[in-house]
């Protein structure tokens, strides 16, 4: 009995050495995996880090003009309500001046008239 228990510690050690063998190349494999995507993520950053620049100053030109688009045309209504406001207040003068004329010559007629 003592014979398969020594055989049974050797393939076990054996078994056990090819085990810690095959994990430590994991390991190593994994490190290198690790460090060869930082490379890549580094290299992908700085490629992209000027692109991402130049977008976000056309992000900034194109916020400011529409914004400078925006005021113009909150420009452009007020200046219509108050052109509209100003061609309303003109047009009841001129009604009231025209129906004075009107009632005037109306009166004068009636004056002849008698």
């Amino acid at each position: 009995m003592s014979d398969v228990l020594e055989i049974f510690l050797c393939i076990s050690a054996i078994s056990f050495v090819v085990l810690v063998v095959f994990l430590i190349r994991l390991s190593i494999s994994a490190y290198k995996l690790t460090r060869n995507a930082d490379d890549i993520a580094q290299s992908i950053q700085k490629e992209i880090e000027p692109t991402l620049k130049e977008l976000k100053e056309a992000a900034k030109s194109i916020n400011s003009i529409a914004a400078s688009a925006d005021t113009q045309i909150q420009n452009t209504k007020e200046g219509l309500a108050n052109l509209a406001g100003t061609t309303n207040n003109l047009s009841n003068k001129l009604k009231g001046f025209a129906t004075g004329i009107l009632k005037g010559v109306a009166f004068g007629l009636s004056l002849f008239k008698k």
